[in-house]
């Protein structure tokens, strides 16, 4: 197979698998020891509970191991955990190299995975196709030229599927936007809340700056503003003139 030829498989390297699989081992171990030390609990049931951190162990393994994306002459074929789904060339209406919305909470996570999307507008994230398990840029490149060749000379983009992705990818670019509003007003909420601690108000805004209030209304409405503002922005810029 040449470099950028087909077939295609993207998954968790040998090296990767080997450090989960030790880190998942070690903290099994140091979840099933401590259960059957337990002396108040009857042995049958400790046994149970140590044999379900052992059976979740192997669940999250064979999971990790079993996760791959694989690209044909068929087309684009993704195994998950559970199940897998497929879609031929020319079902598939684009791919999208997109953020990653963990990225910024999860150590380690990749910063931009790679998606395809289906005739209907669906979403198919394609595993281990990000930034930190391949070059994503060329593998993506290599793919949508495979794409552009095998979809069939008579494929053109559906027009209501278009529309429906770029509503969806609008949707997920306003939720990573409350996130981050979120995150950002964390602090200055906290400010926020410390001030009748300090200062002497009235009963009704003491009532208002109250911890309950501020954090448990404060942050939801942060995200749903900037959330709602950023997509009905991103809706005027999708609905002007190209």
């Amino acid at each position: 197979m040449s470099e950028d030829g087909l077939p295609r498989t993207y998954r968790i390297s040998a090296a990767q698998a080997g450090a989960m699989i030790t880190a998942v081992g070690l903290a099994s171990v140091a979840g099933v020891v401590p259960v059957l030390l337990v002396e108040d609990v009857p042995w049958q049931i400790r046994v149970a509970a140590g044999q379900a951190v052992l059976l979740l162990a192997v669940f999250l393994v064979r999971g990790a191991l079993r996760c791959a994306t694989t690209a044909d002459e068929a087309g684009v074929r993704v195994r998950g955990v559970v199940r897998q789904r497929s879609l031929a060339w020319a079902q598939i209406q684009d791919l999208r190299i997109e953020p990653n919305p963990g990225a910024g909470t999860q150590s380690h996570a990749p910063e931009v995975l790679t998606c395809a999307y289906g005739p209907d507008g669906s979403r198919l994230p394609l595993p281990y196709l990000d930034d930190r398990h391949v070059d994503v840029d060329r593998e993506v490149a290599a793919l949508r030229a495979h794409w552009e060749r095998l979809r069939g000379a008579g494929w053109a983009q559906d027009p209501a599927a278009a529309a429906r992705i770029d509503r969806l990818v609008a949707r997920r670019s306003a939720m990573v936007v409350g996130f981050a509003w979120t995150f950002v007003s964390f602090f200055p909420l906290v400010v926020l809340m410390l001030v009748p601690v300090f200062v002497s108000l009235p009963d009704p805004l003491e009532t208002v700056l109250a911890p309950y209030t501020v954090m448990g209304a404060g942050l939801p409405l942060v995200f749903t503003v900037t959330a709602v503002l950023s997509y009905r922005r991103q809706l005027r810029a999708l609905d002007e003139p190209r």
